[in-house]
């Protein structure tokens, strides 16, 4: 019998689930894209493997919550946000692939007890409130997104910028606190 290795979980992991029960990733991938990687479908004809699959993966057991499929292709993964909401548990922090960069969505969300983190879309506009974090290497801060409407409703979330030798990256997360979730 084959046993898994068992690899210690990064110190980040295991610091945010001294708050946090769960620590799970979202994800919608299509179908098509999928098998293609797999050689044993190389041969079936472009188009022939069509369809849409949401899953929920466990950060910490590397196995999956759930799994959700849909039958087109061009499904947007905002379709599984209400599978999501009805399946994930407060005090969840919840890794969103930008399929789900859905101000409304985030708001249920945070309204559920559930954080999220998510990388920022390109040329996304907010005002800073507070700078919690500014060093060479790291900028956390509390912004305000969103317009304020009902369909992108403005929230106060964290933007987290970390260097990445000659380049940034940038998440938003729902946790605003540091002491829960620090910036690296």
């Amino acid at each position: 019998m084959l046993a898994r290795k068992s690899i210690p979980l990064p110190d980040s992991v295991q610091f945010a689930l001294k708050n946090l029960e769960n620590i799970w990733i979202a994800d919608g991938s299509t179908l098509e894209a999928l098998f293609r990687k797999l050689e044993s479908l190389s041969d079936v004809p472009i188009g022939q493997l069509s369809g849409k699959m949401g899953v929920i993966i466990d950060l910490v057991t590397h196995l999956p919550e759930e799994i959700w499929f849909g039958t087109n292709p061009q499904q947007a993964d905002t379709h599984w946000e209400e599978d999501l909401l009805k399946t994930v548990k407060p005090k969840t922090l919840l890794l969103l692939d930008t399929g789900f960069y859905h101000f409304a969505f985030w708001e249920k969300l945070i309204q559920q007890e559930i954080g999220f983190i998510t990388r920022i879309k390109k040329g996304a506009s907010y005002p800073v409130e507070r700078v919690l974090t500014n060093t060479y290497d790291v900028k956390d801060q509390i912004i305000k997104i969103g317009a304020g409407t009902k369909q992108t409703p403005a929230l106060t979330i964290r933007l987290v910028q970390i260097r990445s030798k000659t380049s940034w990256r940038s998440y938003l997360t729902s946790v605003r606190e540091p002491e829960i979730l620090p910036p690296m």
